[in-house]
């Protein structure tokens, strides 16, 4: 196989000699970049001039016909004004994915940014949907023929969606598909690594029929897209760092402070849980929004005891915070859902807290009516919520309907008990054994 980087490097060699300050910028990108070519793979190599006319690239075509197996190179030319106006959503592509040799992009154009790898992963998305539909409608039909390179390139564009669907939740950009891979496994996200296998592998994909690999992308793509149509304004929700945590408990301070009582303590709260062995970091969740954290959730372990003894794992929140300045935009319940899905991709099926969520709809608590809820000790707290995918939970015992998924609550409400409650987690008595049914 061609060593890339000598012939990279001879490429570069020529068009300096030839071009000399007018060259800018030069680079390599593609699978030849990220260490994955085969063979016949492509040569993606990139040149920015000063300027560019067709004399210039014609100048350009006719160093690069001089190099050993021209014919697999292809890639980017254009010029620096050029680069420096493209669509910032397809720039977040270019820039991730780009190996420089000669010079920087970021001299020509600013860093990608989260709000940018957000609308680049919903448009992705939006352009994958709609070639798998087309694909399964009309193209599998009128040709045949194609169906394998078609759907080789339908799985081939969802790995650059996923690239920046991972880079806007929080993660580094995972340039080899090998960081992509242990992103999604790491994150238990199995739909994209399923997707991520088998477009990677030729055999896998001859395997299934053009409808079973449309409707995975269809179905994939679908959710990307509602994922990031929750927030007009490109929110954004990652796991908390530790260098949020002031910023975070200030947010906190400011969302509650005299709502329940004079002042509040719940930044206090969410320091003393951060320590407590039941708390769950891959669940302490931050809404971000143009680079500001505006919204909070946190998760705590915790069981489920019933009648006969019999002990189930279970996930509580709170508290749940939004930034008064962002408040009544949707924010909150679209953190909400983000973390039950995190949780679901965790392997947990039941959350269960003391506070009816304002999220939670009149219809939403009308399954709780001939439920009953008690402390270990008998006493019952004045209301609770929860959310299950389970199924086959007694619903005389547990309030938990056998349907998935399901919301209930009580009708009362109250303030200052869950938080009580949550506090009583650090002495670990009551922790992981505070809930009977």
């Amino acid at each position: 196989m061609i060593d890339t980087e000598q012939w990279s490097e001879t490429l570069l060699e020529k068009l300096q000699a030839h071009f000399g300050d007018h060259l800018v910028f030069a680079g390599i990108q593609g699978s030849r970049a990220r260490g994955e070519a085969r063979n016949e793979s492509d040569i993606d190599f990139v040149a920015i001039f000063d300027m560019l006319d067709a004399s210039i690239i014609r100048q350009y075509r006719e160093i690069v016909a001089t190099m050993e197996r021209s014919d697999l190179a292809c890639g980017f030319v254009g010029s620096r004004a050029a680069l420096a106006a493209w669509p910032r959503h397809e720039l977040f592509w270019f820039v991730s994915d780009t190996k420089a040799l000669h010079g920087s992009l970021l001299d020509i154009v600013e860093a990608p940014t989260k709000s940018e790898a957000c609308q680049a992963a919903a448009i992705g998305a939006a352009g994958l949907y709609h070639a798998a539909c087309h694909l399964c409608a009309f193209d599998s039909m009128q040709n045949p023929d194609q169906n394998h390179d078609a759907t080789k390139a339908l799985f081939k564009n969802a790995i650059f969606a996923m690239q920046a669907h991972c880079f806007a939740q929080g993660s580094d950009y995972p340039r080899s598909r090998a960081e992509l891979e242990h992103i999604l496994e790491s994150r238990g996200r199995n739909e994209e690594a399923d997707i991520l296998r088998i477009g990677c592998d030729e055999e896998a994909l001859r395997t299934y029929s053009v409808d079973t690999l449309c409707d995975m992308i269809i179905s994939w793509s679908e959710r990307i897209m509602a994922t990031y149509a929750e927030s007009p304004q490109a929110l954004i929700v990652r796991e908390e760092r530790e260098t949020d945590r002031e910023q975070v408990e200030k947010l906190i301070r400011e969302a509650f402070n005299n709502h329940y009582v004079p002042g509040c303590f719940e930044h206090y709260l969410v320091r003393l849980m951060r320590s407590h062995e039941d708390f769950l970091p891959e669940l302490d969740l931050v809404a971000e929004k143009d680079g500001v954290i505006v919204g909070n959730i946190m998760y705590t372990k915790a069981t489920l005891t019933d009648e006969s003894g019999k002990v189930k794992n279970i996930l509580t929140f709170g508290p749940i915070a939004i930034h008064p300045h962002h408040q009544r935009k949707g924010y909150g319940k679209a953190l909400m859902e983000r973390s039950f899905e995190r949780a679901r991709e965790l392997g947990y099926d039941t959350i269960v807290i003391l506070e009816t969520p304002r999220t939670t709809s009149a219809a939403d608590s009308s399954a709780a009516r001939n439920t009953t809820c008690t402390w270990k000790t008998g006493a019952s707290p004045r209301h609770y919520w929860s959310k299950s995918s389970s199924r086959g939970l007694s619903k005389r015992k547990t309030g938990l309907t056998d349907t998935a998924p399901s919301w209930i609550s009580t009708k009362r409400r109250h303030g200052a008990s869950t938080i009580r409650w949550i506090l009583s987690k650090k002495d670990g008595s009551r922790a992981r054994r505070n809930s009977s049914f």
